[in-house]
């Protein structure tokens, strides 16, 4: 019976430093990784979602893109079983129209919108060849996409890890081997940090009016200076760095 009891426990443990998120590296090692993150000059980020950069990435995307990388951004579904707090008659073209907003603030080169239907997107058979023919069109250097394979608990969605999954796929089997990070992970590696671009972060977000009603929502930055004060770093977006940014 004790042994019984001992061996569950046990069990219960491993589950738990399974599912939880922990670092990888050194405080100092994912700053360090996220500095050179910043030599990239050619960046495709791939979500499913309109609000899904502005969440999680959006910092660094605009840190990119000021320090020389043109960014561009792949949204695949248009969200349009998502909330309608604004009462758009036609919420996909609404939220289309919030994503652009949003990538002027945080100054995205280029916004590509697939169409998909919402959380359904890799029912598309051509996902993969879709993403491999704008990664190489752009010719990426790094690609950022969502961890398919273990994302962040507890929020989890269809879309994203499927999405992530295929991502990496196209990604990993390119012959020009760009680097290619993850984001809503539970195992990063990598740190930025987005103190000097929080505020032009929260108003990004507030301009996806139809999922909150347009209030200002620090939600995302709160979130950022909770991950990094958990390794005694500054507010910061995490990733895990699967093939690194070559400098």
């Amino acid at each position: 019976m004790i042994a019984g009891i001992l061996l569950f426990a046990g069990f219960l443990l491993l589950v738990r430093a399974e599912l939880g998120t922990r670092a990888t590296e050194t405080p100092t090692d994912m700053m360090a990784g996220g500095e050179a993150m910043m030599s990239a000059r050619r960046v495709v980020a791939v979500v499913a979602h309109p609000d899904d950069a502005e969440y999680w990435i959006s910092g660094t995307l605009s840190l990119l893109g000021k320090a020389g990388a043109r960014v561009v951004l792949v949204v695949a579904s248009n969200g349009e079983k998502g909330p309608n707090k604004v009462g758009a008659d036609n919420l996909a073209l609404a939220r289309q129209e919030e994503q652009r907003a949003a990538g002027r603030i945080m100054g995205y080169d280029e916004i590509l919108f697939l169409d998909l239907p919402d959380r359904s997107v890799v029912q598309d058979r051509d996902l993969n060849r879709k993403l491999t023919d704008v990664l190489l069109r752009e010719n990426a250097d790094l690609v950022i996409t969502f961890d398919g394979f273990k994302p962040q608990m507890p929020y989890l969605h269809p879309d994203h890890e499927a999405l992530g999954r295929v991502a990496r796929s196209a990604a990993l089997e390119l012959a020009t081997k760009p680097a290619l990070y993850l984001f809503h992970t539970r195992r990063p590696n990598i740190a930025v940090d987005i103190s000097s671009v929080a505020d032009a972060k929260i108003a990004a977000f507030a301009a996806h009016r139809s999922q909150h009603g347009g209030d200002s929502r620090e939600g995302p930055v709160k979130a950022n200076r909770a991950a990094g004060a958990r390794y005694g770093l500054p507010p910061a977006e995490l990733f895990r760095a699967v093939r690194q940014v070559m400098q």
